[in-house]
This record gives C-alpha cells, sequence and structure tokens, in this order.
C-alpha cells in the first residue's frame, strides 16, 4: 500500500512539474487561400514534434478556401515555445513558423520575443502574421498560402 502511494504521489508531482515548466501557448490558424487542396509534409524534426503535440493535430489535407485551427504548448521551459508546419500543392510549398522566447537583456531584464516565418518555393504565396500577443505571453498566428 505505501509503495503505490509513494508511485501516485510521484507520479503527481512529476505532471505538476511538467506542467509548471510549459511554455506560453500559442493558437495557429492555417489558411489555403488557393483553390486546390494543399496537403501537411512532414520534413524537420520540429514539424514532427509540433504535429505530436498539437491539440488537434495539424490536418493533413486543407481544401481550397477552407481553414483550421490548432494549439501548440511545449513543455521544455516556462519561457520558450513554438510551431512549425509545412504544406504542400504541386512543386509549390510554404513553410511556416512561430516563437516565442523570453530573452535577458544586460542588468537580468526579461524581454519577450515573438517572430513568425513564411518561406514559400515553388511559385507558392505564403505569409505569417501574429495577430495577437497576451499579457501572459501567448499568442495567435495565421499562417496563409495560396
Amino acid at each position: 500500500m505505501k509503495t503505490k502511494s509513494q508511485v501516485l504521489i510521484g507520479s503527481a508531482a512529476l505532471l505538476m512539474a511538467g506542467m509548471v515548466q510549459a511554455g506560453p501557448p500559442v493558437e495557429v490558424t492555417f489558411k489555403n487561400l488557393g483553390s486546390q487542396p494543399v496537403e501537411l509534409k512532414l520534413v524537420t524534426a520540429n514539424e514532427n514534434s509540433t504535429y505530436q503535440i498539437a491539440n488537434p493535430k495539424p490536418a493533413g489535407k486543407v481544401e481550397g478556401g477552407a481553414a483550421f485551427v490548432f494549439s501548440v504548448q511545449r513543455v521544455v521551459s516556462p519561457d520558450v515555445n513554438g510551431a512549425q508546419v509545412r504544406y504542400a500543392v504541386g512543386s509549390k510549398t510554404c513553410a511556416f513558423g512561430t516563437t516565442f522566447q523570453m530573452r535577458v537583456l544586460p542588468g537580468g531584464i526579461k524581454q519577450p520575443q515573438w517572430t513568425k516565418t513564411a518561406t514559400p518555393s515553388g511559385g507558392a504565396v505564403c505569409a505569417a502574421t501574429i495577430t495577437r500577443m497576451n499579457t501572459d505571453y501567448s499568442w495567435n498566428v495565421e499562417f496563409t498560402m495560396k
């Protein structure tokens, strides 16, 4: 009985420590502005890890004119988070990314920094826009592809 209690208490402590260490969540909106469906392509380790922890998982196929939303929250550190995703149709590809990092400036001053990227290839038109930054450092980003 004592061993079961120790295991339960230890498991709860680890779970709580993981929640405390979670970075601020990002809500991602992906919009396919084209007329053809696009498909998810997982190429990099960051894209794969984003897919694994996203809620819900990024759609494998997004019809033309459609959009979907997913959230990502990494448990590495309370000072970092990010999401990366890549979609393609034919030779057109868009690789998207967004990150949050709490930077420590000289004198120990902390400064939040959010980034976004949209890298096109094959004639694709891609854009990434941070649409909201909240006081708890969570943020919203919109990725568009045409």
